[in-house]
């Protein structure tokens, strides 16, 4: 329970004052600086799995959402580019289809190590991100993410036991149906292994600015 005060404290600072619309977008003005810390709340989640009284899982997941990544930009100029291969590559040059995807950044603690294996092929965890109609997809990659300076202060909840990952879902499910589309109301994620289950989910604002881009449906 300790191990997990440090994100707590942080993330139940967002509860302090009313949750931002979570627009995918953003607004038409440009972030402020000082506004990341809002709208990294705004995309962010936790949750745990309990079994009992015994934790099994903390785990907290940010989605990079194009307002996150616009913040981002404005907030951190002195270590955009500089922040490690991960954060250049997802938050700043967004190479390699980055914008076709659904990615999130996943900071998971569990008091075995054993069963911190996102990456690993025979993880015991399923983790499935779903729409509001059910549409559902599988990760096409997981990566873990080294943990350095840089990474703490974009996403300053990290844990000294934490390990974390980065998660990348298609955009579109087998029959091609968009998982988010501008109609979305809301989205989940879901993580569940013999250990238990549970679930995080973002409430979207309905609005033009939810359309996804032209890039984004090519």
């Amino acid at each position: 329970m300790a191990l997990c005060l440090g994100l707590n404290l942080i993330l139940g600072l967002y509860a302090c004052t009313p949750p931002r619309p979570a627009v995918l977008n953003g607004s038409d003005a440009p972030p402020k600086a000082e506004e990341y810390l809002d709208i990294l709340g705004t995309w962010t989640r936790d949750s745990s799995i309990y079994r009992v009284f015994d934790q099994k899982l903390f785990i907290s997941a940010t989605y990079h959402s194009p307002e996150f990544r616009r913040a981002f930009a404005v907030a951190f100029p002195d270590i955009y580019g500089h922040g490690g291969a991960i954060t250049k590559r997802e938050l700043v040059d967004l190479t390699g289809d980055v914008e076709n995807f659904h990615n999130f950044f996943m900071t998971i603690f569990t008091p075995e190590v054993k069963w911190n294996d996102l990456a690993k092929n025979d993880s015991i965890w399923r983790i499935t991100l779903i729409a509001d109609d059910e549409v559902s997809v599988e990760p096409t990659e997981i990566v873990p993410v080294k943990v350095d300076e840089n990474l703490k202060a974009v996403y300053p909840h990290i844990d000294h036991f934490d390990k974390c990952y980065l998660i990348r879902f298609p955009s579109t499910d087998m029959m091609q149906r968009l998982v988010i589309t501008p109609q979305s109301e809301r989205f989940k994620i879901r993580i569940a292994s013999a250990l238990g289950s549970s679930e995080m989910a973002w409430q979207l604002s309905l609005g033009q600015k939810n359309a996804p881009s032209a890039k984004e449906n090519d």
